[in-house]
């Protein structure tokens, strides 16, 4: 291991997921709130900057290419994370900036071409984060000429391969193809320029691509799926795995899993940093911030619980009658013979706990929330909790979905980051100035120059 990655290595890596006023569901209801967050650009910008001087590796957008009357409120409205990640890439020095992006409804090069635009305004700060895209909707094929939406082993096959065209894009140019020399007239070396012409199941691409290399080569390559086909995608090609678990047992032997499979694919495990999401919540005292919780979930309506979950179960569950504080139990859910594909990784928070988690509960997990109350309480309590996990194998680092922002980020950034710093476990300044140095990663492709 190179003597950057082993420094890396030894830290807590942070990510700060940033979404309108916040992962929880009634956010924008909340007295302090600001409801225009998600799009108004002042506001991203900063959350961005208090992310930055906590020293994050980087924030993370994410997505969704359809909505209906039950959706996340913090979604209905929001810039596409592409052309926002480019415009803070010109307003920022450090942050990384991470993009989701589906494989299932986009085409590489355009991909390809806007997200090494970004990475290159931003100096090599930009990732992307991989999605085949979840159908909490039942209606994301109608917006792309479609009928049905992909099935779920399609997706991912689709997916690899639009991974492998969008790098055989970004391998376009060699780092010292352009030669700009006015004397000799030459612009470029021609024996620098790679074409792609991929003929594959789903993709025909010529290339090549019209933009060159970023400081950092091309972005940072993010995922998350805990399905094996998600699983081997991100094994495949990815450095930061975005994963979420109840304890840090279930967590160490994902973690080890994840590892086991890259090392098979001939990749360097310690490339890899797998990012648990939690939402954190940071107060002067245990029931403080316990009271916050309820202070929030006292906001959400019973109408938009069960809107959601007789949308999400389509055909499947009737909950006429029912309301938000009745259990998953009680609900039936648990005799659904075939849920949905993305119900595994809520299905696996609840096990065993079906007859004390309430409807209103799993709508939080379905939509993002991940509470744990490892990671809920004081300043000292939060530290030491995430210290463990990553003393115990259990993560790299964390992927923090706020409740409420910008105010849990700025509690989260002032009082428990100042404490791992202590520690040694978390960095005091940016070593470098991208986002792959940020986790000690080598920016160029194996047989590039």
């Amino acid at each position: 291991m190179n003597q950057t990655l082993n420094r890396e290595r030894q830290q807590i890596h942070f990510f700060a997921y940033l979404v309108g006023t916040g992962i929880h569901l009634a956010s924008w209801r909340h007295e302090t709130a600001f409801p225009q967050a998600s799009i108004d650009f002042a506001h991203q910008v900063k959350l961005a900057k208090i992310a930055e001087d906590a020293k994050f590796d980087a924030i993370f957008l994410g997505d969704s290419l359809a909505i209906d009357e039950t959706s996340n409120p913090g979604i209905l409205n929001r810039f596409d994370p592409i052309g926002l990640v480019t415009a803070l890439g010109a307003v920022t020095s450090n942050i990384g900036l991470i993009a989701t992006s589906s494989t299932s409804y986009d085409e590489p090069f355009n991909f390809a071409r806007a997200a090494l635009t970004a990475d290159h305004i931003s100096g090599g700060r930009v990732g992307w984060n991989i999605v085949t895209t979840r159908d909490l909707t039942n209606s994301t094929a109608g917006n792309f000429s479609a009928d049905e939406h992909f099935d779920h082993s399609l997706r991912y096959r689709r997916a690899e391969e639009f991974v492998e065209v969008t790098q055989g894009l970004w391998n376009s140019w060699d780092t010292d193809a352009f030669l700009y020399n006015k004397d000799s007239g030459s612009f470029f070396d021609r024996r620098k320029l790679s074409r792609l012409d991929y003929h594959g199941e789903f993709f025909k691409v010529a290339g090549p691509l019209n933009i060159g290399p970023s400081p950092q080569h091309s972005p940072l390559l993010a995922q998350a799926g805990t399905s094996l086909p998600g699983q081997k995608l991100g094994a495949r090609f990815a450095n930061a795995l975005f994963a979420s678990h109840p304890d840090i047992s279930q967590a160490r032997q994902y973690r080890e899993s994840i590892r086991a499979q890259a090392k098979a694919f001939g990749r360097n495990p310690d490339e890899l940093y797998v990012y648990q999401a939690i939402s954190p919540v940071v107060a002067d005292t245990r029931d403080e911030a316990l009271e916050r919780i309820r202070e929030l979930d006292s906001l959400i309506t019973d109408q938009q619980v069960l809107d959601f979950l007789q949308d999400y179960f389509a055909g499947q569950l009737d909950f006429t009658g029912l309301g938000a504080e009745a259990t998953v139990a009680q609900s039936g859910i648990p005799t659904v013979t075939q849920p949905r594909t993305d119900f595994r990784s809520a299905g696996e928070q609840i096990h065993g706990r079906e007859d004390e988690v309430t409807l209103k509960d799993l709508y939080s997990i379905l939509t993002g929330d991940k509470r744990n109350h490892d990671f809920v309480g004081t300043p000292q309590h939060v530290a030491d909790s995430l210290a463990r996990w990553h003393a115990e194998g259990a993560a790299d680092g964390f992927n923090l979905m706020f409740s409420l922002l910008p105010q849990d980020l700025e509690r989260f950034s002032t009082g428990v980051i100042p404490l791992l710093q202590e520690r040694g476990l978390a960095r005091t300044e940016y070593a470098g100035t991208t986002l792959k140095s940020h986790l000690g990663l080598d920016p160029q492709p194996k047989g590039k120059s």
